[in-house]
């Protein structure tokens, strides 16, 4: 394997130990390491396991666990939930998307269940009630923003460079 596919490669193990990330406790980690030239992605490891690096099987990226999903959800159901009011320069506003119409859908339908108004129902209890394909498809594009947002610093761009660092040594 030449080097640009061994750093597509392990980009792609990146990308999976990125997302996988989402859903650990900080305290738990995955490595993406080379292991005699081909790319492998470890299990979940805890913070006192260790994999014994050599010359032959080569770290190339770690990713320890974070815990803002659920903060990032609570955030896009608050957005999804204003309304936006026509702007002075006669600007058409846009579409909401779909997650944005089956957000104020199930907003509406909690706020009916519990007989209060629709600014009543918290985000937590839409978060709550959200549909597992709905909060998959929320989750799936917050995880791809965090990986290829037009930022200085993005998990893209801060995984290629720890692939590449690593790259060196060889």
């Amino acid at each position: 394997m030449d080097y640009e596919q061994l750093k597509t490669q392990l980009l792609k193990h990146a990308r999976n130990a990125f997302e996988t990330a989402s859903t650990l406790y900080e305290s738990q980690r995955i490595e993406v390491y080379l292991d005699g030239g081909v790319p492998k992605m470890s299990d979940i490891l805890e913070k006192e396991e260790e994999i014994l690096y050599t010359p032959s099987r080569i770290l190339c990226y770690k990713i320890h666990g974070y815990d803002y999903l659920q903060e990032e959800i609570k955030t896009w159901i608050d957005y999804a939930r204003k309304l936006e009011h026509p702007k002075d320069d006669g600007t058409p506003l846009p579409e909401p998307t779909d997650i944005e119409k089956s957000i104020r859908e199930l907003i509406d339908e909690i706020a009916k269940r519990n007989g209060v108004n629709k600014d009543a129902v918290s985000s937590f209890e839409v978060f709550a009630n959200l549909p597992i394909d709905l909060l998959g498809t929320i989750e799936q594009q917050i995880i791809e923003y965090w990986w290829n947002a037009n930022e200085e610093e993005n998990g893209k761009k801060l995984a290629l460079l720890q692939i590449q660092e690593a790259l060196k040594t060889l």
